[in-house]
């Protein structure tokens, strides 16, 4: 269990990993079956398994076929000239009279950033998975890739990033996802170690992102194959015919759920935050974020369409130490608002069902 949030406000979160799956890449990514196994609740309990289960699997297949081969630049003193020649080299260490030359070439091999990044990170994993025969393929597979001579020093994050993947190379885009999932957002703990890696831990702005990309991530996987349109989409001010002055401010949502056959629209703001604050002796909800949802929806309508006219808001925010699970309604000029919050404590299955009440009728 983890407290989060800044100054006075304490939200207490069960664990990062259900958000950071929902967030990331890596579901877009997977196979059918380990997908719809993750968006399921089948693997709840042992999350950190299950990626580091596709992960190894997903090393294991390219081991039987043949790891992705990729030019790297290397510096030798050979007995015949191969790319450039270094002359500099050459005249200073007296190679000639050895019979030698300088060179600088590139070469194939399997020893790239990304491959060396992924057995590094196999190695990670292993002391934080919970099955133990998990456990040893993931050493077993690092220690083949080294084998094949895929070096044991990880890469700089500026390697990583200059190691970049072309379209077709859909097994190694899985096996990368897996990896960055698992290394950078998931397995390191929030103390010293002798890595430096991200602290989501206690930077606020990471944790709003984190949930917005989450609850729209869920909306995505999760409706998308039920005629849903899920995005994060940019409204205007006034009608598409005309001009938007350049001084007014963009107004973009958080989650917009479209579904054209029933002609119903769902604006989802998202706030990793208390949107609840008392005053005078009662508790009432944060007025910004009230007009700023009321604004997505109200700029909206008398446009004709009927979808828009009727569009529903939702503000989904998260329950902080102090408060009660809060629900509230109100319609406002023809538009349903609903106000939920989630308690991050609970379990996936939880968390997945209230977010399902935001379009609920």
């Amino acid at each position: 269990m983890k407290t989060l949030g800044e100054g006075a406000t304490h939200i207490p979160v069960r664990s990062l990993w259900f958000l950071l799956i929902y967030a990331s890449d890596l579901l877009a990514q997977l196979r059918t079956k380990e997908r719809e196994a993750i968006l399921a609740g089948e693997r709840d309990d042992d999350l950190i398994d299950a990626i580091a289960e596709v992960l190894v699997v997903e090393v294991e297949r390219r081991l039987c076929r043949q790891l992705t081969l990729r030019y790297r630049s290397r510096r030798a003193d050979l007995t015949r000239v191969r790319g450039r020649i270094d002359h500099l080299r050459t005249a200073t260490r007296r190679l000639s009279d050895q019979g030698r030359i300088a060179c600088r070439f590139d070469e194939l091999s399997v020893d790239s950033p990304q491959h060396r990044f992924i057995a590094h990170t196999l190695l990670s994993a292993a002391p934080h998975v919970i099955r133990p025969e998990l456990a040893q393929r993931c050493r077993a597979a690092a220690f083949r890739m080294h084998r094949l001579g895929v070096g044991a020093t990880p890469p700089s994050r500026a390697e990583l990033s200059m190691d970049r993947l072309g379209h077709h190379d859909v097994d190694d885009r899985r096996m990368r996802d897996a990896a960055v999932l698992l290394r950078d957002l998931a397995i390191p703990a929030h103390e010293a170690g002798p890595f430096d890696l991200p602290e989501l831990s206690g930077d606020a702005r990471a944790h709003r992102k984190l949930f917005e990309a989450a609850v729209r991530g869920f909306f995505r996987y999760t409706l998308s194959s039920l005629g849903w349109e899920v995005q994060a989409r940019i409204l205007r001010w006034t009608p598409p015919q005309q001009s938007e002055p350049p001084f007014v401010p963009v107004m973009k949502t958080d989650v917009t759920l479209d579904h054209p056959a029933s002609k119903r629209r769902v604006v989802i703001e998202a706030k990793f935050t208390d949107a609840l604050v008392d005053r005078e002796g009662k508790t009432i909800l944060a007025p910004d974020y009230l007009y700023q949802l009321y604004a997505y929806l109200a700029s909206q309508s008398g446009r004709g369409d009927g979808t828009l006219d009727a569009a529903e808001g939702v503000l989904l925010f998260v329950k902080t130490a102090e408060r009660e699970v809060f629900d509230g309604e109100v319609t406002i000029q023809g538009h349903r608002i609903r106000f939920l919050s989630v308690d991050l404590t609970g379990s996936p299955a939880d968390i997945r069902a209230r977010w399902m009440q935001c379009i609920q009728n």
